[in-house]
């Protein structure tokens, strides 16, 4: 270590101070309702993945305290409502300042019998996506085998059962597949094929489409018209960023919530600091 770089334990009690201070600026613009004000013409979409306590170190999973306070920060401070209402007041030109949409990606089987619980409490929608080979079956993920957790999914009835109690669900590849490396007949078979699969298993309809991984470099633009070409309505990303109505539905945005951010407050706080002033400060820059 050179003397340039900081010690870990000074890297941890400056990451611990930086929540704090954010939890509490955040504490005061959204109790003082300055952020009714920032978000004006912006919306959010968040992206969950697991809802466990068993795993408290693992990156994409939160426990059920933390997610049931998420829930209450967002049902508080913002107009939580489905993606095919954030779509639909999209494409009417219908204002979405402070409009939420809760996601969640992998199918994972407790956001059956964890997340959808605490979504069913407070009487908010939320849309899961699934990669269809996961469901029902013993496949372990490698980014969780990386963490030594033994993946458990959603079964073909509980997938179901989300659909009838009024939640969205979404396709999610059939074998979490990079769609930055795909393409041809393996990614009409992995983009198109879920859809089939998903319609077929739930007797409906579906509608949303989110890429595996999320980044900019895990999707071509081949392989994003072939969503469209395959009768999606939307496809989310999950790079970090806020909504505008003038935003195309196949180039969505969402935020993850991971366990960076200590509280809700402290991520309410960097979410406008970060993508909802930083984009207004980029816009002004190119205007």
């Amino acid at each position: 270590m050179t003397d340039t770089q900081p010690a870990a334990p000074t890297l941890a009690r400056w990451s611990r101070g930086r929540r704090k201070l954010s939890a509490f600026l955040g504490a005061l613009v959204y109790g003082s309702g300055i952020h009714k004000l920032v978000w004006r013409n912006q919306a959010l979409i968040v992206l969950f993945h697991r809802v466990d306590d068993r795993y408290p170190t693992d990156p994409i999973t939160c426990s059920r305290a933390q997610f049931a306070a998420f829930c209450d920060f967002f049902a508080r401070h913002f107009k939580v409502v489905s993606l095919s209402e954030l779509l639909e007041r999209m494409r009417g030109g219908a204002d979405i300042s402070r409009h939420l949409v809760i996601t969640f990606d992998d199918g994972y089987r407790d956001n059956y019998h964890v997340a959808a619980a605490e979504l069913r409490k407070r009487g908010l929608p939320a849309c899961f996506f699934v990669p269809t080979a996961f469901m029902g079956s013993e496949h372990v993920a490698w980014w969780d085998q990386q963490q030594e957790i033994s993946s458990e999914w959603m079964t073909w009835d509980e997938v179901r059962s989300l659909r009838k109690e009024g939640f969205e669900v979404g396709a999610h590849t059939i074998t979490h597949a990079d769609c930055g490396c795909i393409a041809g007949e393996v990614a009409q078979h992995e983009i198109g094929g879920s859809k089939t699969v998903l319609e077929a298993q739930v007797g409906d309809r579906i509608q949303h489409f989110a890429f595996p991984y999320g980044d900019e470099v895990h999707m071509t633009e081949e392989n994003r018209s072939l969503v469209r070409a395959a009768g999606f309505g939307c496809c989310l990303s999950s790079q970090r960023g806020t909504v505008r109505a003038s935003d195309s539905p196949f180039d969505l945005k969402r935020v993850p919530i991971n366990t960076w951010y200590g509280s809700p407050f402290d991520f309410g706080f960097v979410a406008i600091r970060k993508w909802v002033l930083g984009q207004a400060a980029a816009d002004e820059s190119t205007g």
